[in-house]
């Protein structure tokens, strides 16, 4: 099914801006060297993907592996297996 949608250029040229402000911030992200860790604490997800505690908490009740040496220490989880979970789900 093909549709049109008609937006009023005033709007077009605006999400044209965001996109590129968008990519360019991405970009930016992408060089940085705390966005580059191999091992994430909690802090460093919420940060780097936006998710709450009680979602990464959840995550990992259903099977993402975490890294804790000792009770009540820090938690790492190994950012390639974070973002296999994640495009699995």
């Amino acid at each position: 099914m093909n549709a049109k949608i008609m937006v009023e250029r005033r709007v077009y040229s605006n999400l044209i801006k965001f996109v590129i402000e968008t990519r360019k911030m991405l970009a930016d992200y992408s060089e940085r060297p705390e966005f580059k860790k191999e091992w994430l604490s909690i802090s460093d997800i919420e940060i780097e993907f936006g998710l709450s505690r009680k979602i990464i908490d959840g995550f990992r009740k259903k099977g993402l592996k975490a890294n804790q040496k000792i009770a009540n220490g820090k938690i790492l989880i190994s950012r390639i297996e974070l973002e296999k979970y994640i495009i699995k789900k």
